[in-house]
C-alpha cells in the first residue's frame, strides 16, 4: 500500500496525493462503521494508506482504496451544526502547522470576534497564528486601527494585504513557505484572490459582496489542499459565518486568552470567569486600559455561546 495526503475530501470519496500522481478514492467500508462522533471521516490533510486500483482504461483517472487514516498529530475542528445535538464534531483539516484568519477592512466589514475564536482554535491545537487584514487599499484608516497590532503583543503574526496593489502579499507568501496552512474567514474577505495573487495560475473562483447583506457569497465550497511552489501547503476553505470551538469549555476558554494571564493573578476568586464576580483583576486591567476593552467583549461572547451550548447538551 501507497501512503498520502487528502489533498479534498468528499461524501464517501477523496483525492489524495501520492507522490505526484493525485488518486480519486473511495473509503474502505470498515472506515465507516460504529458510531461517528466525527462528521467526517476523512479530512483535508489526513495522511493515509492508499490501495491503487487497476485503470480500467488509458484514459481512466487513477483511483484507489482508502484503507487506514494514520494518526493525526493536530486538527482545527467546531462545534457541527446545533441540529446534530452538539455531539457532532466538525474537524476542518488535519495536520497543520498554521491557521491564517483573515479580516477584510471593508467588504464586508470587519468581524473582530470571529477572529478571536479563530485564534482560540489555533492556540488550543498548537498552531501558529497569522492575523491577515485584507482589502487594505479600500480603507486606510481601518487598516492602521491600533487594535491590530495589539495581536502582535499576543505572539500573533500581523500582515497587512491587498490583492488589488500587491501589497503585503510577498510578506504573506513567506509565512506561509515550508509549512501546512489553512486560510479561514468570513465569505468575500479575499482568501482566493490572496492565494491567486500569491500562486498565480491557480485560478480560483472569487466572489463579490452583496449590496443588501454587505455580506460575500460563498465561491469556495468545500476545504482543498494546494501545493505552493517556493515549498508547503494551502488549503483555501469556504467563508465562515460563525466558529464554535470544538469540546471547549469555560475553564479552557480563560486560558486561551493569554493577555488575561496577568491581571487574572488578582482576582478574588480562582475560578473567576472575568464576567459579574467582584475584585476581577481582568475587569479591573480594562478599566485601567491594559486590555483593551473589545478583547474582553470578544471573551464574553464566546463564553456566553459556551454556556448555551452546555445547557443545549444537559436538555439532550
Amino acid at each position: 500500500m501507497d501512503e498520502g495526503v487528502v489533498i479534498r475530501a468528499g461524501s464517501g470519496t477523496c483525492r489524495v496525493a501520492v507522490g505526484d500522481e493525485v488518486l480519486l478514492c473511495r473509503l474502505r467500508g470498515k472506515l465507516k462503521q460504529g458510531r461517528q462522533r466525527a462528521q467526517n471521516v476523512v479530512v483535508v490533510g489526513d495522511r493515509v494508506r492508499v490501495q491503487p486500483l487497476p485503470r480500467e482504461s488509458e484514459d481512466a483517472e487513477p483511483a484507489g482504496v482508502v484503507e487506514e487514516v494514520l494518526e493525526r498529530r493536530s486538527r482545527l475542528s467546531r462545534q457541527a451544526a446545533r441540529r446534530t445535538g452538539g455531539h457532532i464534531e466538525q474537524v476542518l483539516m488535519a495536520n497543520l502547522d498554521q491557521v491564517v484568519a483573515v479580516q477584510s477592512v471593508s467588504e464586508p466589514a470587519p468581524q473582530g470576534c470571529l477572529i478571536d475564536r479563530l485564534l482560540v482554535a489555533a492556540s488550543r491545537y498548537d498552531a501558529k497564528s497569522v492575523l491577515c487584514l485584507n482589502k487594505v487599499d479600500l480603507d486606510p484608516a481601518v487598516a492602521a486601527d491600533p487594535r491590530w497590532d495589539y495581536y502582535t503583543s499576543l505572539g500573533v503574526t500581523v500582515v497587512r494585504t491587498s490583492a488589488v496593489t500587491g501589497e503585503g502579499v510577498a510578506e504573506l507568501a513567506a509565512q506561509l513557505r515550508d509549512r501546512i496552512s489553512i486560510l479561514l474567514g468570513a465569505s468575500g474577505v479575499g482568501k482566493s484572490s490572496l492565494l491567486n495573487a500569491i500562486q498565480p495560475g491557480l485560478s480560483l473562483r472569487t466572489g463579490e459582496v452583496t449590496g443588501k447583506t454587505g455580506l460575500g457569497r460563498h465561491v469556495t465550497t468545500h476545504t482543498e489542499l494546494f501545493p505552493l511552489r517556493g515549498g508547503g501547503f494551502i488549503a483555501d476553505s469556504p467563508g465562515l459565518r460563525g466558529f464554535d470551538p470544538w469540546e471547549l469549555d469555560p475553564e479552557e476558554l480563560r486560558h486561551s486568552f493569554d493577555d488575561f494571564d496577568d491581571p487574572a493573578f488578582e482576582c478574588r476568586f480562582r475560578s473567576c470567569l472575568h464576567r459579574d464576580e467582584p475584585d476581577c483583576g481582568v475587569k479591573r486591567a480594562v478599566t485601567l486600559g491594559s486590555v483593551p476593552g473589545w478583547r474582553h467583549e470578544a471573551y464574553l461572547d464566546i463564553l456566553r455561546d459556551l454556556e448555551d451550548r452546555q445547557r443545549d447538551l444537559k436538555g439532550y
